[in-house]
């Protein structure tokens, strides 16, 4: 989380707005990203979405479920459901989104409707933790624009997660037997297009 929120600052270095997203497995980085909305005039190129598409060039979508991905503001609905259909096993944030965001707005990161009935598509429900180094991630906003932070304080966009207890962790659920049966089923055709096995594809050829 610590680079999450250097990632923010480097963030408003470059012209764009302080988001920062790591994704980390076993205590090591495999990716990271800031927004890259203003300078490639593309309101989809959100840090956690650029993050998560290097991760899973870096290691392959399956090695996500190990993963965590940190981000310095909880994610919106549209990475939300990207986090989920990558099978990201563990969210972690600093700042709260009530409006916006991807758990405490809409629970797209903890609907396990989604995986119930789209297993093929979304795991099971990641872990999820909230208000971590929250005062930093703050502090870094408030860096950026004094006036624009105490406007999204008054508005409610951004608060600290760790004030509402029942928000603070949820532990995640295990996989349906459901899953393990789809996982069996679509094994052979994931051996294909899973890139990390190109290299043995190639030496079949």
């Amino acid at each position: 989380m610590a680079r999450c929120v250097e990632l923010s600052r480097i963030a408003v270095s470059k012209g764009e707005y302080p988001f920062g997203a790591v994704v980390a497995r076993d205590g090591h980085i495999v990716s990271e990203a800031i927004n890259r909305t203003i300078r490639d005039g593309d309101v989809s190129r959100h840090a956690e979405v650029i993050a998560l598409a290097r991760a899973q060039k870096a290691i392959g979508r399956r090695q996500l479920r190990e993963c965590s991905l940190y981000t310095n503001v909880e994610p919106c609905a549209m990475c939300s459901y990207c986090i989920r259909e990558a099978w990201v096993g563990r969210v972690v944030y600093a700042l709260g989104s009530p409006v916006m965001g991807g758990l405490s707005k809409w629970n797209i990161l903890r609907d396990d409707g989604l995986s119930g009935r789209l297993p093929q598509v979304f795991d099971a429900v990641p872990e999820v933790v909230s208000g971590v180094l929250v005062e930093q991630a703050q502090r870094a906003w408030r860096d950026w624009s004094p006036a624009a932070w105490e406007m999204i304080k008054l508005r409610g966009l951004m608060t600290d997660p760790s004030a509402q207890a029942e928000s603070r962790t949820k532990s995640a659920r295990r996989r349906s037997l459901w899953h393990h049966m789809v996982a069996l089923l679509e094994r052979p055709y994931r051996a294909y297009a899973d890139p990390e096995s190109a290299g043995d594809r190639q030496a079949d050829l």
